[in-house]
């Protein structure tokens, strides 16, 4: 890492760390630090990312969802706030701000042809953080961290049997797309297993 990201590093860790809500049992810094990150690191060494659009992406994954310190709702804008805040500090110029916003920003889940999902277009950089927010729909944990969503929803207010959770949980997986070729060749097959999972345990409740 180069000494102006070390800096920052440790700064947006120890926010991440000491201000996200203890709610947070799906988007917290273990999401962060411990999904993401190693995601990212994976996804540009398969795509071949450069070290200084690295940085980038290693800046916005940090920052990507630092909103939630103020709301669970549109946390993406607020995070992209506070990289632009921070970002000065640590020597970045308005392009490299600008660009980071840019990646958070499309980490945003949107409602496109009925369908909620991400769109980076067709933006390397986006794709690769977009992918890596998402990484666990495609790992052997994929129902333990699913746990931590439905818990996380609950503290919400947001509560569903287990027909309904089923339901959504196959509709938003089945149409989700890895955006990545790398992706696709690390995390797809597993994928699949995991809707197959979930539709074989829906299919029990019927």
């Amino acid at each position: 890492m180069s000494a102006r990201l070390d800096r920052l590093w440790l700064t947006a860790e120890a926010r991440l760390l000491g201000r996200l809500p203890p709610t947070l049992h799906y988007h917290g810094p273990h999401h962060t630090l411990t999904d993401v990150i190693p995601a990212i690191h994976r996804l540009a060494h398969g795509e071949g990312v450069v070290p200084y659009d690295l940085e980038l992406l290693l800046v916005a994954g940090l920052y990507h969802d630092m909103g939630f310190i103020e709301s669970y709702n549109g946390n993406e804008q607020i995070g992209a706030r506070m990289a632009a805040e921070a970002m000065p500090e640590f020597g970045y110029g308005p392009a490299e701000i600008g660009r980071v916003i840019d990646l958070i920003l499309a980490t945003e889940l949107k409602e496109i042809d009925g369908v909620w999902r991400q769109d980076p277009g067709s933006d390397l950089l986006k794709q690769i953080l977009c992918d890596a927010d998402l990484d666990n729909l495609g790992r052997e944990n994929f129902f333990d961290v699913s746990d931590t969503l439905r818990q996380e929803l609950s503290e919400q207010g947001k509560q569903f049997e287990e027909l309904e959770w089923l339901t959504r949980q196959i509709l938003f997986i089945s149409q989700q797309e890895w955006f990545t070729r790398t992706q696709r060749q690390d995390r797809q097959q597993e994928k699949s297993r995991n809707v197959a999972r979930l539709r074989r345990s829906l299919a029990a409740l019927l």
